[in-house]
């Protein structure tokens, strides 16, 4: 099967979308070859391999693709490697990673599903010895249960080219979503925060309040070394956030006005931000 062959055949779209993001993918055009090069560039490595061969490979691809899928969502740290790769991986299976994936909204229901089938079929292939064949009776269920390829306009001849089609389109659903989340930014965002004690009174009492609390940490510092020292340093961090929270919501006309007294307690990067949206901290 030539998928550039149906690209050109058909005047209908292929259209993605990658589940609860609710990120919609869009409609690529059938002219749009980039996608449709990927998919005969797959087909090619695929056409000559045995049933065994192609689940194996196909699990491979949807292995990989399914983590570069977490990767591009997921936070841009050390933990999210961990997840996904290197020994251990709590996320470095092909199991892990399509109910990861589910779970996170980056995939389809039916998504899902027919890459629970391709897992099961993988295991049926991979865990034995014996000769195993997709006319075998738990393998025509799991392909029977597997969606028809959105690009396809006729019936598929045999279950290999079912399953060949319905995977293959699959991945390439993946690379989709992987470049849409890429392009919009609609990565996963921070949401931990910290708690801080408010200061009650009118925006001039709160800034009155944390002057005078700045005043006696300040002199505190001056005096106090080590593990002293490190938390009076916590505790001027916490009170510019209060101060900072009393400016952010006073009077908007005399925003200016207070937010230069912060500078007699701070340089101006540290007043630059509040670190209550900082999730570093």
């Amino acid at each position: 099967m030539a998928f550039a062959k149906i690209a050109k055949a058909t005047p209908t779209y292929f259209r993605a979308r990658s589940g609860a993001l609710r990120v919609h993918v869009g409609l690529i055009a059938m002219k749009n070859d980039d996608y449709f090069e990927s998919l005969n560039k797959l087909h090619g490595r695929l056409k000559d391999l045995d049933e065994r061969g192609l689940v194996l490979t196909l699990a491979a691809f949807a292995e990989d693709s399914l983590a570069d899928l977490l990767s591009t969502y997921m936070l841009d740290n050390v933990a999210t490697k961990k997840l996904i790769g290197g020994f251990d991986a709590p996320l470095g299976t092909l199991s892990a990673r399509i109910r990861a994936c589910y779970s996170l909204g980056l995939i389809t229901k039916g998504q899902y599903h027919d890459l629970e089938h391709l897992r099961a079929i993988r295991n049926k292939f991979s865990h034995t010895w014996e000769p195993v064949s997709f006319e075998d009776a738990d393998m025509k269920k799991h392909i029977a249960a597997m969606r028809y390829s959105n690009l396809i306009e006729n019936l598929p001849e045999s279950l290999r080219e079912k399953f060949e089609s319905s995977i293959s389109v699959l991945l390439l659903e993946i690379k989709v979503a992987i470049g849409q989340i890429s392009k919009n930014r609609s990565q996963a965002k921070p949401q931990g925060s910290r708690i801080y004690a408010g200061v009650i009174g009118s925006t001039d009492e709160q800034i009155a309040m944390c002057r005078l609390k700045l005043k006696e940490i300040a002199e505190r510092l001056d005096q106090s070394k080590g593990e002293e020292k490190e938390f009076n340093t916590h505790l001027k961090r916490c009170w510019l956030e209060k101060y900072h929270r009393a400016v952010s919501m006073g009077p908007k006309d005399k925003f200016n006005e207070y937010a230069k007294g912060m500078l007699d307690f701070a340089t101006p990067e540290e007043v630059a931000f509040s670190s209550i949206y900082n999730r570093e901290l």
